[in-house]
C-alpha cells in the first residue's frame, strides 16, 4: 500500500514538477471534460466517426510531438519510454485507420477511442514525452486505478447532467418524463 500511495505522489509531482507541460495538458484537460459534459448534456447523441477519427488524430499529434522532444534531448538508445510512445503512436494510428474506414461499429470505435480513453493516454503522452513521469510497475498500477476511477466520476457526471430537452421543460414548467 505504501507503494501506492508514494506512486500516487510521484504522478501528482509530475503535474508541477515542469509547468511548462500545461501548454500540452490545458488543451487536453479542457477538451476532455468538455467531451464528457456534452456527451452528458446531449445523451441521445453518441461519438460518431467523425469525433473518433478526431480524437485519434489528436492523439497521433500529440504522440509524434512527444517523440520529437524525446529526439531533440538526443536520445540515442531504445528506452520504455520510447516503446511505450511508439505503441501509443501505433495504436493512434490504427484507431485512424479503423475510424476512416468504419472498419468496425461505433460502439467498437467508442470504446476504443473514446473522450476518456484518448485524453487520458494523451496525458500519458504529454507526462512521459516531457520526461516529467518515470515508468514503473507502481506508476502503471496507480496508473489503472486512476483510469478505473475518472471512468467511474465521468460516468457518475454524465449520468447526473440533464439533457437540454429536459432542461428547457423544466424552465417552462413541464414534467421532461
Amino acid at each position: 500500500m505504501e507503494q501506492i500511495i508514494q506512486a500516487f505522489k510521484t504522478i501528482g509531482h509530475a503535474f508541477v514538477q515542469e509547468p511548462s507541460i500545461w501548454w500540452f495538458l490545458a488543451p487536453i484537460f479542457i477538451l476532455w471534460l468538455g467531451m464528457e459534459i456534452y456527451f452528458g448534456q446531449y445523451k441521445k447523441e453518441s461519438l460518431g466517426w467523425n469525433s473518433i477519427l478526431a480524437n485519434s488524430i489528436s492523439f497521433a499529434w500529440i504522440n509524434i510531438a512527444s517523440f520529437r522532444l524525446i529526439f531533440m534531448e538526443g536520445v540515442e538508445e531504445f528506452t520504455p519510454r520510447i516503446l511505450i510512445l511508439g505503441i501509443f503512436l501505433i495504436y493512434s494510428l490504427a484507431l485512424i485507420f479503423i475510424a476512416f474506414f468504419h472498419k468496425f461499429s461505433t460502439k467498437v470505435g467508442k470504446i476504443l477511442a473514446g473522450p476518456t480513453q484518448i485524453y487520458f493516454l494523451s496525458t500519458l503522452s504529454i507526462l512521459w514525452g516531457q520526461g516529467v513521469l518515470a515508468i514503473t510497475e507502481w506508476i502503471v498500477i496507480d496508473l489503472l486505478i486512476a483510469f478505473i476511477i475518472i471512468k467511474i466520476l465521468f460516468k457518475l457526471l454524465r449520468r447526473n447532467l440533464g439533457t437540454l430537452g429536459e432542461v428547457e421543460a423544466v424552465k417552462k414548467g413541464e414534467n421532461p418524463l
